[in-house]
C-alpha cells in the first residue's frame, strides 16, 4: 500500500514537464546530502552533477575532452606564456606554474566580483587538516602568488602533471570567511577529532543544505527551493557571464525530482512526467526495456562512461582481522568465487565489460594483461582452507569459533545493484561464505558516518561506483595517504583502507613522471600489485543510460564531462529558439 501511495504522489505531485514554460524536469535515483560545497567533502556522483549547474571553474572540459576558458580569460599554454615548466640539468621537470587572469565580468550570483581572494580562501581551507576533503593533492604542493586583484600564479613544487588542464577551486570569501574564522577560533586547539568533525558539519551545512541553501553560486543556475526527499529547483543566474545569444530562449528553471526506486523512475518516464533523466538514474536493463517503448515520446541513450562498479573490502579494524579481510588470500578467494562474466551476460547482455583494474580502458595507462580471476570455486576453496577456514555442519566456513559472515551493503532502491547482490550472495554461499545484505539510502551510504568509518567495523563489503575523467588518472583512489582517519579529518577516498608500500612508492614516482612511456611502466606495475592484492573486487565498467524527450538540445555528456550539467547554460528547447550545438555521441 505504501508503494502505491508513494507512486501516486510522484505522478500527481510532479512539476509539469515539457517546454511550455521553458523549464526542465529531470529525474534521478539519488538525492545529495548537500550541494555546492566548495571543498566537495561529499563526493557523491549526483552531488557533482547538480553542482555542475551551479558551479564555474577557471578552466572546463567539453564533451571531446578539450579545455575551454570559463572564469579565466584564456586557456593557459606554453605558447601564450601562462603555463611554465622548469627543468633541471637532466631534463626532468622539477616544478611548473600556471597564471590565470579572471574575466572582468565574472561575478557571484549576488553580483559581487569574483576575485583572487576567493581562490586563496578555498586553497587555505583545502589544505587544513580539519576539512575532510576527498584528497588534498595536488593542492598541498601548490602555492598561490597574487599578481593583482584579477591575476594570480599557482606554482606546483613538486610539479603537477595536469597543471595546465585543471584549476584550483574557489569559495565566496565575502560570504563564508567570517563563519570560518569563528570555526577556526573554536576548534584550533581541539584535540578530539570527532568534535572538530561535528563543528565542520555545522559550518558547511549552514551553506549547502535544504534548510540553508547556498547563499551565492557562480554557475549558470542558482538554487531556489529544495524539498528534502522530493525535489530541488534551480533558476537561471542572470549574473553568469557565458550566456548564449538570447538567453531567454534557453531553459529558465530546472527541477530535479528525487525518485530513489529506479522502477518508479522508469514509470515516470513512461508516463511523461520527466523531460530527461540524470546520469545517476536508470539501470542498464531498464534502458534496454525503455528502447522498446520509445515511440517518439523519448529517446534512450547508452553513453560509454568512466564509471567503475566495484566492491570495496574493509581491511581495517579488529573485525576485518578476525575475518581475514586484511589478508590478500581472502580477497582473492572472494573474487574467484563469483562469476562476473555470467553476471554481465545475464544483466547487461555482455555490453558492460568485466574489469580487473581500477583504471578505465579509455585511459592510456590501462594495463590489459593482469590476472582475470576467472570463476574458479575450487581455487577459492583452496585459499579459504589455506587460511584455516573449514566448513561447519551448516556448510558455512568457520574458524576459531566464528563464522565467515560478511555484511554486504549498497545504495537502497537500485534494482540492478540489488540483483547483483542476490547473485553474488548465492555464489558465495556455494563456497561457504554467509553474506548478509544491508542496504542504505544513498545519503547514509555516502554520508560522513559510513564508508569512511571502516576502522569502526561498520561494513565488510560495500558496492558502489567511482566516476573519474580518464585524462586525469593519478592512481589516488588506493594510495595509503588517502585512507580516511580521525587524524586527517576523514579525508581521502581509500575507503577499503588498503596500504601497500610498493604501490605507494610507485604512486609517488608516477605523480611527477612527465614522460608518458615511463609513466605507463609505473602504472603497469601499480596495476599488477593492485590486482594481486585486490583491495576491492572489480566488477565492470558501466555504460551510463539516460533518456530525454525530443526537442531538448545540448543535454549531453561523455566520459570526459561525466554529467549533462557541464554545458547547462545552453540547455534548452528547440521550440523556444534554443540552438543545438552539441549532439549526444
Amino acid at each position: 500500500m505504501k508503494k502505491t501511495l508513494a507512486l501516486t504522489a510522484f505522478l500527481l505531485g510532479a512539476a509539469l514537464a515539457g517546454p511550455a514554460n521553458n523549464s526542465l524536469v529531470i529525474g534521478t535515483s539519488q538525492e545529495p546530502p548537500n550541494i555546492y560545497d566548495p571543498w566537495n567533502t561529499n563526493n557523491l556522483a549526483i552531488t557533482s552533477e547538480i553542482n555542475g549547474y551551479m558551479g564555474a571553474a577557471l578552466i572546463g572540459l567539453d564533451d571531446d575532452g578539450e579545455p575551454y576558458a570559463d572564469i579565466a580569460t584564456r586557456v593557459p599554454s606554453i605558447a601564450n606564456g601562462d603555463y611554465k615548466v622548469v627543468k633541471n640539468a637532466a631534463g626532468d621537470v622539477v616544478r611548473n606554474s600556471v597564471t590565470y587572469t579572471i574575466r572582468k565580468d565574472a561575478k557571484w550570483s549576488d553580483g559581487t566580483a569574483i576575485k583572487v581572494a576567493d581562490f586563496q580562501f578555498w586553497h587555505r581551507l583545502v589544505n587544513d587538516d580539519r576539512v575532510p576533503v576527498p584528497d588534498r593533492d595536488p593542492w598541498s604542493r601548490a602555492k598561490i602568488a597574487v599578481n593583482d586583484a584579477d591575476t594570480f600564479t599557482i606554482t606546483y613544487d613538486p610539479p603537477y602533471l595536469f597543471a595546465d588542464q585543471t584549476s584550483p577551486g574557489m569559495a565566496p570569501s565575502h560570504i563564508m570567511s567570517a563563519a570560518w574564522t569563528a570555526f577556526d577560533t573554536k576548534t584550533k586547539n581541539e584535540k578530539d577529532a570527532k568534535v572538530v568533525n561535528e563543528e565542520w558539519k555545522k559550518f558547511i551545512s549552514s551553506y549547502t543544505t535544504a534548510r540553508s541553501l547556498p547563499k551565492v553560486v557562480a554557475g549558470p543556475f542558482k538554487p531556489t527551493a529544495w524539498r528534502s526527499g522530493n525535489s530541488l529547483t534551480m533558476t537561471r543566474n542572470a549574473n553568469y557571464w557565458l550566456q548564449p545569444k538570447n538567453p531567454e530562449n534557453y531553459v529558465q528553471n530546472i527541477t530535479y525530482r528525487f525518485i530513489p526506486n529506479t522502477n518508479t523512475l522508469k514509470v515516470n518516464i513512461l508516463s511523461g512526467q520527466l523531460d530527461a533523466v540524470s546520469a545517476v538514474g536508470l539501470t542498464f536493463d531498464q534502458g534496454v526495456d525503455l528502447t522498446r517503448t520509445e515511440r517518439g515520446k523519448y529517446k534512450t541513450y547508452f553513453v560509454p562512461g568512466a564509471v567503475w562498479e566495484h566492491i570495496d573490502i574493509n581491511t581495517r579494524g579488529q573485525k576485518a582481522k578476525d575475518l581475514d579481510l586484511d589478508d590478500p588470500r581472502m580477497r582473492q578467494a572472494l573474487l574467484y568465487a563469483i562469476d562476473r562474466d555470467a553476471l554481465t551476460k545475464a544483466l547487461f547482455q555482455g555490453r558492460q565489460a568485466v574489469s580487473n583494474s581500477w583504471v578505465n580502458p579509455i585511459s592510456k595507462l590501462y594495463k590489459k594483461d593482469v590476472n582475470d580471476y576467472n570463476y574458479n570455486q575450487a581455487r577459492a576453496k583452496q585459499l579459504f582452507a589455506a587460511l584455516g577456514w573449514t566448513a561447519g555442519s551448516d556448510g558455512i566456513l568457520q574458524k576459531g569459533g566464528k563464522k565467515l559472515s560478511l555484511n554486504f551493503g549498497t545504495t537502497a532502491g537500485n534494482t540492478v545493484r540489488e540483483r547483483v547482490q542476490q547473485i553474488l550472495q548465492a555464489q558465495w554461499k556455494q563456497v561457504g561464505v554467509q553474506v548478509n545484505i544491508q542496504n542504505y539510502p544513498s545519503s547514509v551510504f555516502f554520508g560522513p558516518d559510513f564508508l569512511s568509518k571502516g576502522q569502526e567495523g561498520k561494513w565488510d563489503l560495500a558496492m558502489y561506483a567511482w566516476t573519474g575523467n580518464p585524462i586525469f588518472e593519478e592512481g589516488n583512489l588506493f594510495k595509503g595517504e588517502g585512507i580516511p582517519t580521525a587524524a586527517n579529518g576523514y579525508a581521502g577516498q581509500n575507503n577499503a583502507g588498503w596500504n601497500n608500500a610498493e604501490f605507494n612508492r610507485l604512486h609517488k614516482q608516477a605523480q611527477v613522471e612527465f614522460n608518458l612511456s615511463e609513466r605507463i611502466k609505473l602504472f603497469d606495475r601499480m596495476q599488477t600489485v593492485w590486482n594481486t592484492e585486490v583491495p576491492s573486487l572489480p566488477l565492470y565498467y558501466r555504460v551510463n543510460v539516460y533518456t530525454k524527450v525530443p526537442g531538448l538540445v545540448n543535454y549531453t555528456f561523455s566520459a570526459y564531462t561525466l554529467y549533462p550539467s557541464w554545458n547547462s547554460a545552453k540547455i534548452g528547447w528547440a521550440s523556444k529558439g534554443a540552438v543545438e550545438e552539441y549532439k549526444q555521441k
